[in-house]
């Protein structure tokens, strides 16, 4: 689908001049090839969007100066995944990809069968990288909200800092979408390669999590959050 070209800016007020930072300028200025006097959508990540146009670069920053507001979209209804820490890129690939299909909060749990190395350093870096993962994929598929990718978490904090919020979890042999599911917020569970183990299925179970199944095929890590998002937004009307 065409669309005219879009830049995420957090903060943003009609007629403000404001200078983008080196990544983001050279995305402006060398990826999407935009030259002064050109005009571009700018969104600040909660629903707000306004015009903006090119005035031009120095050295290598951007500026920009916000038109009008035009648009302004009111809070999606809150779809929250909670995604066992998957190994390599198949964690980018569903960041990205859940983005598109109407995430407003992706969770890294430090599962038991989580093929990930955890250590500080490399968390701090990985939250960083998946949230600019999110922010070019909500630039890139026409959303007004970016959402929010919280720092990796096990499964028992994750549980209690979602308590309010009906919960699913993705486990083979159980039954399927339920047609009827209400669009209301949620939250989806889905494990890491090895999938959850019988601890943590009835710790969820405990706090109210209810098994959902995705037929008699085995999917990849990757493709089971997908799989089950895209159902759960087909059931919600692409809304």
């Amino acid at each position: 689908m065409l669309m005219g070209h879009r830049l995420f800016v957090p903060e943003i007020s009609a007629g403000q001049q404001h200078t983008l930072d080196a990544e983001r300028s050279h995305y402006l200025t060398r990826v999407l090839r935009l030259k002064t006097g050109d005009t571009v959508t700018c969104f600040d990540g909660s629903g707000s969007e306004y015009e903006a146009t090119v005035r031009g670069s120095a050295g290598k920053a951007a500026a920009l100066t916000f038109g009008e507001l035009i648009g302004h979209h009111g809070p999606p209804l809150p779809l929250h995944l909670a995604l066992g820490w998957l190994k390599g890129r198949a964690m980018d690939t569903v960041t990205q990809k859940a983005t598109e299909l109407g995430i407003t909060d992706l969770w890294p749990i430090t599962a038991a069968r989580s093929n990930v190395r955890i250590n500080t350093s490399r968390t701090t870096g990985r939250v960083a990288h998946w949230q600019k993962i999110a922010i070019h994929a909500s630039e890139q598929s026409n959303r007004a909200f970016v959402p929010t990718v919280h720092e990796p978490t096990d499964l028992s904090s994750y549980l209690a800092a979602t308590a309010s919020l009906p919960k699913f979890i993705l486990q083979p042999g159980s039954s399927p979408l339920n047609p009827d599911l209400p669009r209301q917020a949620l939250a989806l569970l889905v494990g890491p390669e090895g999938g959850w183990t019988e601890d943590e299925l009835r710790h969820a179970r405990a706090a109210g999590a209810v098994a959902w199944g995705l037929g008699d095929w085995i999917l990849r890590a990757e493709t089971a959050p997908l799989a089950a998002l895209a159902g759960i937004r087909q059931l919600w009307g692409w809304r």
